[in-house]
């Protein structure tokens, strides 16, 4: 089992249609033996939110055992909880995805609260970029965890290349936070498996960023994610049933 746990749809082109099609991007999946991608908006987060989650789960409808969505809101909104809410009764959606950062947005506010107790009630977690403060360093985002024990919140790049060591204390901290290694440099890849309980971890590419199929970076982390030294069945983990796990699948299952 193969599971890349940070994909995002191509965003829109001027006339709304898109640089390269889902059956596309399978295609490339299949050439790295990539069997799940984790799917991840990039429009909604300066576009209508609502819109662009509907443009997603169209873009994935074809492949739900192989393209798993999650859907993003404008958390300051009133009826984000309930957009989540319709994400993931009424699209299948599996997640919810926050690009804090770049939507301007501390993840303390109070208005997270209503969507942190939507996400707990159904399940899914709460995946947030980080590692580029402000808004996103990993102990600010783990308070988010602590003060929603029930709430699944996932790290999005681990702490990237300098925020790694407070990744790792979020995750040692906090058995409800989760670390994707995602654009983590290799020698802190290898510090957060030794030092994070092995259950919290998953990898990710970041890929969709380019505007073909082809995304030749997606393989190069991969290969440095299999160059690491670490246990075969460490890696089995990370990559298969720590992410199925975190999407609510069963684990014996392919899919």
């Amino acid at each position: 089992m193969k599971v890349d746990f940070h994909v995002h749809q191509p965003g829109r082109l001027g006339d709304g249609t898109y640089p390269y099609k889902s059956e596309d991007y399978i295609e490339f999946m299949d050439k790295h033996a990539i069997d799940i991608s984790v799917m991840l908006t990039i429009d909604g987060f300066w576009q209508d939110p609502i819109a662009c989650n509907d443009y997603l789960s169209e873009w994935c409808v074809s492949f739900p055992d192989r393209l798993v969505p999650f859907c993003t809101v404008d958390p300051r909104k009133s009826g984000a909880d309930k957009e989540v809410e319709r994400c993931v009764t009424e699209l299948g959606m599996r997640g919810v995805k926050f690009h804090n950062w770049l939507q301007g947005f501390s993840p303390l506010e109070a208005f997270m609260a209503p969507i942190c107790d939507a996400a707990a009630a159904l399940g899914i977690p709460l995946f947030f970029h980080d590692g580029t403060p402000p808004y996103s360093s990993p102990l600010q985002i783990a308070e988010l965890a602590a003060r929603h024990p029930k709430l699944k919140v996932i790290l999005g790049h681990s702490g990237l290349h300098d925020l790694w060591p407070e990744a790792i204390a979020a995750g040692r901290r906090h058995r409800n936070v989760y670390l994707c290694m995602c654009a983590t440099p290799p020698f802190a890849m290898k510090q957060i498996v030794e030092q994070v309980p092995l259950e919290q971890i998953v990898f990710g590419t970041d890929g969709g960023l380019f505007h073909t199929a082809e995304q030749p970076y997606v393989d190069y982390r991969f290969r440095e994610f299999d160059a690491l030294e670490i246990p075969m069945s460490d890696k089995e983990r990370i990559l298969g049933s720590n992410a199925i796990r975190l999407l609510g699948r069963s684990v014996e299952g392919r899919r």
